[in-house]
């Protein structure tokens, strides 16, 4: 994969477009359905939505065609986002959002970068977040038994990988915060008081394959 680099509080960050013209797999699909889900079952109709990291516009495309109001953030001008502009420099205030969607996205940023686009986004009074971050994990079983007559089982079994394999990703979940290989992994915890710092409260939604789900929301 070809990467492109920029300069984000002295760290380079890297990002690519190559994947976004292919056929992704079966298990992406399943993530797009979720964030898809979490709009339907938690937004407003009137909300204005910005979504942070366009990929391959799979998500905004389905809602704005669907009658949702959504606008895109991403900085890789390939993507062709509504405004290409990086995560931790834009001004939230002019987004005017009531919502922010930033699946998949955080983990691409130093860890006190994600703070300071928190500590933004909390100041432009932004009342949600919906957000997802990928578990450390290395899947050894996974399968689902569909049956006849009761609900079908699924059984997913896991390890800690304790190692950041993804080039792009600064930090990933893990059961205990440590670095590794200077890179970060954090717990949920240290993920709850961030957003506490800021005034949101958090609630795990849901969790598909190693991608954790989950709400923020400003307190009153």
């Amino acid at each position: 994969m070809d990467y492109k680099f920029k300069k984000i509080d002295d760290i380079d960050v890297c990002f690519s477009s190559d994947w976004i013209n292919e056929l992704e797999e079966e298990k992406h699909f399943r993530y797009y359905h979720q964030q898809a889900k979490i709009v339907y079952d938690y937004c407003n109709r009137n909300d204005h939505i910005f979504e942070i990291g366009v990929g391959s516009a799979l998500l905004s495309d389905l809602l704005k065609r669907r009658g949702w109001k959504v606008t895109t953030l991403d900085i890789d001008e390939d993507k062709k986002p509504d405004v290409c502009e990086s995560a931790s420099e834009f001004d939230y205030l002019n987004a005017a959002a009531d919502v922010i969607l930033a699946f998949e996205i955080f983990e691409h940023i130093p860890f006190s970068t994600f703070e300071k686009v928190i500590e933004k986004i909390s100041a432009s009074n932004v009342k949600e977040i919906y957000f997802s971050l990928p578990w450390n994990e290395v899947q050894l079983v996974d399968f689902k038994l569909k049956l006849p007559v009761i609900d079908s089982v699924k059984f997913r079994w896991a390890m800690p990988r304790n190692k950041i394999i993804t080039k792009a990703h600064f930090w990933e979940l893990s059961k205990k915060k440590k670095e590794v290989g200077g890179k970060l992994l954090v717990t949920i915890k240290d993920v709850e008081r961030l957003f506490n710092k800021y005034g949101y409260a958090v609630n795990q939604l849901n969790k598909v394959d190693y991608i954790e789900y989950f709400q923020a929301i400003i307190n009153d």
